[in-house]
């Protein structure tokens, strides 16, 4: 009986112990279960440089520790520029910089970055609901006249339907064979390269070609490679990458044409990271303190200038036959305050100015023209800036810049600037032809070459002088006369300076008829391209088919020739 007893009194104690360990892991199931809170966490990229209209994935790469979940929120410091969604989707939007957060949901003090720089398409994307902010190819300013138009449109406007396309064929007068005083030349960008019809028109007319955005500071700068070198090599070093151009260059080599490098250093198209330490661009209120000091800046402008120009020497002999060193640095504002150092009037708040001061002008062509001088070769070096014929008390852009000229070759045995680039981004109907002419004659005085590196006589609804209807008819005979009226200019300053006119650079070489819609546009929506080159700016169509314009531009060469 007792036995009897203890056995149910084992299996009920038995019964009970079970019941209880139950409940204990019922009760602790979900904290042991938990993840922990992240400590830290890694995504698979800290910078990365995308297209207007491209895409990339960021992802959560590490997790510490471990077991902690992967779960972020995503954000954008600049939604304009570039957008994320919840997935870790970075779209390209405009061009500019902005820093992508995750944000750990388990930890909200834990967080890790991202930062994107927004560059222009090589090929022109569908336009995004927020299209880039100001050209890098020139400023907005020129696209507003600060003077009075000098003529307008007499003949009543029509408009003009958009061309039927029709089958390209190659003109049969070229302009390179109808001008012996300076080259002629235009822009490409990566995409051009592989466009057979294009390959075939730029071999024909053309001396030189500039890149539009593949030998800027961006393109060229491994920031990666340069933040990994930091450590071993100290924060002086520059890492390079030249794959694209190299691609370019070559391109331009069996086409028989020669390159214009096009820009050294300028603020708006150098890689950001290159002004902060260890290659990091910080969060915007730690930006002014994390900026590397003047002696890095120096030295890493140093070894970029020799790195770059000697690399296309010896990779491509005699193929770059000129580089832009400084761009667009002359505030023409009336309101300017000329820096105390050097007493020019520059913009002072980009990142060199900061660092180093007025004198970053001066050591820029100081590396360029050392660089050059170690290849034994004749590399033209320019500064390009646009709206250069601007002289009146609200914008006097020419006496600043001949300050400038004057500043860099104040050292008769070591003068550093031989030509001056003009951009030429002017209107139908704006400047008068003569003001530029005026320019060009004051600056070679002073005993430099001259140079229209940019140019674009723009036409298109925002940039014809009644921007409330579509491009006319007599809009696209002014645009005609106009070409006409601008190479007229060019070679009467060539006859009359022998020498000192390097080269004319056609950037806007087609027509942009899938641009068109963007007249109808706000203004800050505007598709990049529209504001730069216009729909109706070339001297062909958008087929390479030639247009009355460069008809007329052929025969002012042959008249000078």
């Amino acid at each position: 009986m007792q036995n009897e007893m203890r056995k149910t009194l084992k299996k009920s104690l038995a019964v009970v112990l079970s019941a209880a360990m139950l409940l204990s892991v019922a009760s602790v199931s979900p904290v042991a279960q938990a993840a922990p809170k992240a400590k830290k966490i890694t995504l698979n990229a800290k910078s990365k440089k995308l297209e207007v209209g491209k895409k990339f994935t960021l992802k959560v790469k590490k997790v510490k520790p471990s077991k902690a979940k992967k779960n972020v929120k995503w954000t954008s410091s600049k939604k304009k520029v570039a957008s994320v969604s919840k997935k870790g989707v970075v779209k390209a939007l405009k061009v500019g910089k902005t820093t992508i957060t995750a944000t750990s949901k388990t930890n909200a003090k834990v967080k890790a970055t991202c930062k994107i720089t927004v560059i222009k398409a090589s090929v022109a994307p569908t336009p995004v609901p927020t299209p880039a902010v100001t050209p890098t190819a020139a400023p907005t300013q020129a696209a507003t006249p600060t003077v009075a138009p000098t003529t307008e449109p007499t003949v009543k406007p029509t408009n003009t339907p958009r061309p039927t396309p029709t089958p390209f064929i190659l003109p049969e007068e070229s302009l390179k064979e109808n001008v012996d005083a300076f080259k002629v030349g235009t822009v490409i960008n990566y995409d051009k390269i592989s466009d057979k019809s294009f390959t075939a028109l730029a071999a024909q007319q053309f001396d030189i070609v500039s890149f539009e955005n593949e030998m800027k500071g961006y393109s060229l700068i491994d920031v990666g490679a340069s933040a990994s070198a930091v450590a071993e090599e100290g924060e002086g070093v520059v890492k390079c990458q030249f794959d694209r151009a190299d691609e370019m260059v070559k391109w331009a080599k069996d086409n028989g044409l020669q390159v214009r490098g096009h820009v050294l250093f300028w603020e708006q198209s150098m890689a950001e990271a290159f002004f902060y330490q260890g290659y990091e661009v910080p969060a915007d209120e730690e930006k002014e303190s994390k900026l590397v000091d003047a002696e890095t800046l120096k030295a890493r402008m140093q070894s970029y200038a020799e790195q770059v120009i000697t690399h296309f020497n010896t990779e491509f002999p005699d193929m770059v036959i000129a580089w832009d060193v400084v761009n667009e640095a002359i505030d023409s504002s009336k309101d300017a305050v000329a820096d105390e150092t050097t007493g020019l009037f520059l913009h002072k708040t980009g990142n060199f100015y900061k660092i180093l001061g007025g004198e970053y002008i001066k050591l820029a062509f100081e590396y360029a023209k050392a660089a050059v001088a170690k290849t034994g070769k004749d590399i033209q070096l320019f500064y390009n800036d646009f709206n250069c014929f601007q002289n009146d008390k609200d914008n006097p852009k020419t006496p600043r810049i001949v300050e400038l000229i004057k500043y860099l070759n104040a050292d008769e045995n070591n003068k550093l600037l031989d030509c001056m680039g003009m951009e030429g981004y002017v209107l139908t109907y704006w400047p008068n032809p003569s003001d530029v002419k005026k320019a060009m004659e004051t600056f070679s005085k002073l005993g430099v070459k001259v140079g229209i590196n940019e140019l674009c006589i723009r036409l298109s609804q925002e940039h014809s002088a009644d921007k409330t209807t579509p491009v006319t008819d007599a809009d696209i005979e002014a645009h005609a006369k106009k070409c006409e009226d601008m190479f007229k200019v060019y070679c009467e300053f060539a006859k009359s300076n022998p020498g000192t006119l390097t080269n004319v650079s056609i950037w806007a070489l087609t027509d942009r008829p899938d641009l068109e819609s963007e007249a109808t546009k706000p203004e800050e929506e505007r598709h990049y391209d529209y504001t730069v080159y216009g729909t109706h700016s070339g001297l062909f169509t958008a087929d390479y088919n030639a247009k009355d314009a460069f008809h007329r531009v052929i025969q002012v060469l042959k008249d000078n020739k």
